[in-house]
């Protein structure tokens, strides 16, 4: 440990940080599918530093061996903490022309030691005034493959699909990444593989996350109520005409703005028919047990 480093409750942070995956199922359909691994995968804090603490961050950051700063000028720097864990940027002229706080940070929570987020909180946060998350990416972790399943949601989403080799979805977004809320459904298993060349035991390894940001953060137990996840089985639907509605409306999301109000209805309901597994309900039901250590989490930051 460097010296100026303060350790808070190390002992204690551990314990509490890492959500435990519960062991319990759901009846029914979901008997077979594991509750979900729900941790927050990306975090950003804002907040204001001061003028009269503008001299100590300098000085805090500019004799740390474990910071690299560059582009710095009296009134703004950028920065990486912790051999890139930690980004930090501040700007103060752009923050006044825009109207918003003038230091950020982001980072995994998930990448940082109990010593760093000590160090991060008692020497980073505690200048900043008015600090607060502008951004939270909750994420459900599953044992399953998740390519073939449907999001349907009482708002109107954009979905855009890459497909992999195999000609299976891999990855999947619905909603604009601009916006306050956007989620991606994707291969965990072969994000690995591609990205860091690590090969996973694991038979499927899929991944759910939300990205919540501005005017949801504050929602973020709920960020999900409009959705259904579902898996539909089209081909057990009789009538062949709407058998072949329900396979294009499945397989290509622009042919839903096609149809009259009264179609839409009778599709979406039946869609929800047809499913017999909707995760919604499993993921629901895993936040309320992880939540209590999701929320720790948050107050951690905060407090």
């Amino acid at each position: 440990m460097r010296k100026g480093v303060f350790i808070l409750g190390k002992d204690e942070l551990e314990k509490n940080w890492e959500p435990a995956l519960s062991n319990s199922r759901l009846s029914g359909s979901f008997f077979t599918t594991p509750q979900p691994k729900i941790s927050f995968d990306r975090m950003t804090i804002v907040g204001d530093l001061p003028k009269n603490r503008a001299e100590y961050m300098a000085d805090l950051l500019g004799n740390s061996t474990f910071v690299q700063l560059w582009d710095c000028l009296t009134h703004k720097f950028k920065g990486q903490i912790f051999s890139d864990k930690v980004y930090v940027e501040h700007d103060r002229f752009k923050a006044d022309a825009w109207d918003r706080r003038n230091f950020r940070i982001e980072f995994n929570p998930n990448n940082l030691t109990a010593d760093e987020m000590s160090w991060l909180k008692k020497n980073i946060l505690v200048a900043l005034e008015n600090v607060g998350f502008t951004r939270l990416d909750l994420a459900f972790d599953f044992e399953k493959d998740l390519s073939d399943f449907f999001i349907m949601s009482d708002k109107a989403l954009k979905k855009t699909v890459f497909y992999g080799c195999d000609g299976k979805a891999e990855t999947k977004y619905f909603g604009v990444r601009d916006s306050d809320r956007f989620v991606r459904i994707y291969n965990k298993k072969q994000e690995r593989k591609d990205n860091a060349d690590i090969e996973m035991e694991l038979e499927d390894f899929w991944r759910f996350e939300i990205e919540i940001k501005r005017t949801m953060v504050d929602g973020w137990k709920n960020c999900f109520d409009d959705m259904h996840i579902l898996k539909p089985d089209w081909k057990t639907v009789e009538k062949i005409s709407d058998r072949g509605i329900l396979f294009l409306l499945l397989n290509d999301e622009s042919e839903w703005g096609k149809l009259e109000r009264h179609q839409k209805y009778k599709f979406k309901k039946l869609v929800k028919e047809i499913s017999p597994v909707d995760l919604t309900d499993l993921m629901k039901l895993s936040l309320r047990e992880q939540e209590n250590k999701l929320q720790k989490q948050i107050d951690f930051w905060l407090s």
